[in-house]
């Protein structure tokens, strides 16, 4: 008998424990799109204002941008070129669909550091006006707290 009472309340809990069919059905009608495709939609691509507002935003004194001259996107040889001239740069961020490079740094940049590149792009400044200049002849790790010796 024991058994018979155990075997109807476990029947009982497995039927009743399904999904109301009910619920399920209006939710579909009151979602303005199926649930699997809100979550196979791609991430939001940042903009170029966005990006170079989160270097604002991070405090970086100096904040610069290359872009080729030519307008098209950046290639391995340029990327390579801004990063041997901007080694202590504390980010780097490849924004506007692979057209610009937005570096951010606390210290400024060894004078002739970017003399490489400037056949090929442009370097836009967008950093603070209180930073004071943007190269030195000191190395990153000799600089004091102010970027000047």
């Amino acid at each position: 008998m024991k058994r018979i009472l155990i075997s109807i309340v476990l029947f009982g809990c497995v039927v009743s424990c399904g999904p109301n069919q009910r619920i399920l059905q209006s939710a579909n009608e009151n979602s303005s799109e199926p649930a699997a495709a809100s979550s196979n939609t791609a991430p939001v691509k940042s903009s170029f204002e966005q990006d170079l507002n989160a270097m604002r935003t991070a405090d970086f004194k100096f904040i610069i941008v290359f872009r080729r001259k030519d307008g098209r996107p950046l290639d391995a040889v340029d990327k390579e070129l801004i990063s041997r001239g901007a080694s202590q740069a504390n980010r780097r961020l490849l924004s506007d669909e692979g057209q610009a490079v937005i570096i951010g740094s606390n210290f400024p940049f060894i004078t002739g550091a970017f003399d490489a590149v400037t056949e090929r792009l442009t370097i836009e400044n967008f950093s603070k006006p209180d930073s004071g200049p943007m190269f030195s002849n000191a190395p990153a790790g000799e600089q004091g707290t102010n970027g000047r010796r």
